[in-house]
This record gives C-alpha cells, structure tokens and sequence, in this order.
C-alpha cells in the first residue's frame, strides 16, 4: 500500500502494473471463495454489497426474502427495507446462540421466497449455518442463497458452492485494510441481478464517453461503478497472498485448536460459552458473569490483549476472543490466566 501511494504521489494513480495486481487480486480471493475470477467484484464493505443485492434483484410486490434478525445488522437492514417495495422480510425465528439448520428454514419457504440471506458465521456464537445442506435445499426450490461471508473468509473452508451471492470486507479474518471488499455474484445470476450502480467502469464507455445505449462490462467489473479503492486492494491482495502461501487448512486447524483452548479453559475457569457446544468454530464469546467484567477487562487492557466487547441480543456484555494463524497457544494460555477471577 505504501508503495502505491508513493507511486501515485509521484508519478501515476493507475498503470498497467496496478491493474495486473488488481487482476491477481481478483484470482486469489476466487480461490478463497470457490468461484471463477470473473465472478469477484472488488467492493467493500460487506454493507455495500449485500445492499447491492437487495437492490438489484428485481422483485415483485408480494416477493418474500427470508433473513436472519439475530444477525450483524448490515445483514439485517438490507431486507428489512424491501419492505418499502412491498417484499415481505420473513424473520428466522430462533434463540440467541442458537445455531441455524434446514429446519429453522423449511417451513418459511413458499412459492413466493426469492432468496434467503445467511451469515457464514454468527458474529456472536461463531455457529455455522449448515450451509451444504441449506444451499441444496433452497437450490431445488429455485430461492436465491445470498451470504454475508465476513465472519469465516479468510479463516475456514465454506461450502460455497451452492451460493449465488456473497460479500465481504476484508479487515477482519482476511487481514486487509478497512473499505476493501469482495462481493461473488455467480455467473448464472449476471442476468437476474442487474447492477443498480451505473458509471464508466462498469457501462461500455470506449473513451470515456457515454453511449446512447447500455451494455455491461463483463466479469467482476459488471457491478464495479466507477473508481476503484486501488491502495486498499493492494492491501487485500497482499493479504490474500500471504494467508494463500499458508493454506487455508494449516490456518483452520490452527485456529480452530486455539478457538478449542480458549472454550475448554473458559469452562474450567467457571465462565459459560455463548452458543454452548460446537467445535466448527473459530469466533467464542463469554457470558458475563454475574459480578461483572469489571476487574478482568481492566486486566486484559493492562496486558494488551485484543479481545471485543458486543453486547447480546438480551442485554448482556458478552468477551469475544478470535485467534487467528498468528496467534500462538502461549498467548491463549496468557489470556486464560488473566480471565480468572
């Protein structure tokens, strides 16, 4: 990033070296995401992309989208608002910390579902939907499978393979700078979702002039409307690079040991798991305890260790600890010793 902002500063923002890069970028989040380089968009965050679904698609009066109201709320808003075009937002209805399979789904879909949006990880619990199942399922009866994939990419294998849509920003298990993003829209659904954001990037415009009539771009630009972020797709690239030389199952088993040593001593040291079992996550939440997180949060800032507070859907401070590949078991260890009361 730094040596493309000293490029653009002395000499050019955008060059045949930087679009080769972001071409490369393009490859390597595909090989994360299971799809074709063509199927990637290079926008971020994950809220512009899963907007730019519920904006695209062309619904109907009467349409029904199915979601998930536990969930992170850039996952949320987005189909609520289709409420204004006269779509029904149907709500999943399940408990906090409860995981989501077929059957929470099964019988919310009808003839009227057009699509049902997922997280590929509860931002809290860590749950995984049972997307393989899911995706198959919504697949036989033609409704549309969009994900929020922000919680999982970069860190676990997801079975994709069913997905239509997915978008994710790539601060977070990718590693990247804030703003960089991926959005996968499968070839197959190019011709039911129709950009929604039109400019000279994604519009035929041969020498920047406008056209009396619109063709899209094809691939991954189809739905790129203007200026790209160049120096945050640099960082994601970079990024995606490094955790690709790794390989994504020496990191998911990494982190799934650590996630696995933080839950076993948490429950020894007295403190209950949001979400209870489940051993196919990398993201464990604490409940608070009764006394409080008072002294152990004045604990954990005093040692420097990087946990997040989110507040659960009943009202409780919940500590959330997410190691990644370059976190080691002596510093679960270290974090363990301070969680004691």
């Amino acid at each position: 990033m730094d040596a493309w902002n000293l490029e653009a500063a002395s000499g050019r923002q955008e060059s045949e070296a930087v679009w080769k890069r972001v071409a490369k970028t393009r490859a390597v989040a595909a090989r994360f995401l299971g799809c074709a380089a063509e199927e990637v968009s290079l926008l971020g965050p994950t809220a512009l992309g899963l907007g730019l679904v519920a904006l695209a698609l062309d619904w109907k009066t009467g349409d029904e989208v199915i979601f998930d109201p536990l969930d992170y709320p850039a996952n949320v808003y987005p189909w609520k608002e289709l409420q204004r075009k006269g779509v029904r937002a149907v709500s999943i209805q399940r408990s906090p910390g409860e995981p989501i399979c077929w059957e929470n789904l099964r019988s919310l879909t009808g003839p009227k579902t057009r699509l049902v949006s997922l997280a590929t990880a509860h931002y809290l619990s860590g749950h995984l939907p049972e997307l393989s199942v899911i995706g198959s399922e919504l697949k036989k009866r033609n409704i549309l499978l969009c994900l929020d994939g922000i919680q999982t990419l970069g860190v676990l294998p997801a079975d994709f393979a069913e997905a239509d849509f997915l978008a994710a920003d790539a601060h977070k298990w990718m590693l990247g700078p804030v703003g960089a993003g991926v959005l996968m829209v499968r070839k197959w659904a190019w011709d039911r979702l129709r950009p929604p954001l039109l400019g000279s990037w994604n519009v035929v415009s041969p020498d920047f002039l406008a056209q009396p009539e619109i063709f899209f771009e094809s691939g991954g630009r189809r739905y790129e409307p203007g200026s790209l972020n160049l120096p945050g797709i640099e960082g994601m690239r970079a990024s995606l690079e490094l955790l690709d030389s790794i390989g994504l199952p020496e990191i998911s088993g990494h982190a799934l040991a650590l996630a696995r040593q933080v839950r076993e001593g948490a429950r020894r040291a007295g403190f209950a798991v949001y979400g209870g079992e489940g051993e196919n996550r990398v993201i464990t939440s604490l409940v608070e305890p009764s006394s409080g997180w008072g002294s152990i949060k004045e604990r954990m800032e005093a040692a420097k260790i990087r946990v997040s507070w989110r507040k659960e859907h009943g009202g409780k401070m919940l500590l959330r600890v997410s190691p990644h590949v370059s976190n080691t078991p002596e510093e679960i260890g270290e974090f363990l010793r301070h969680l004691k009361n």
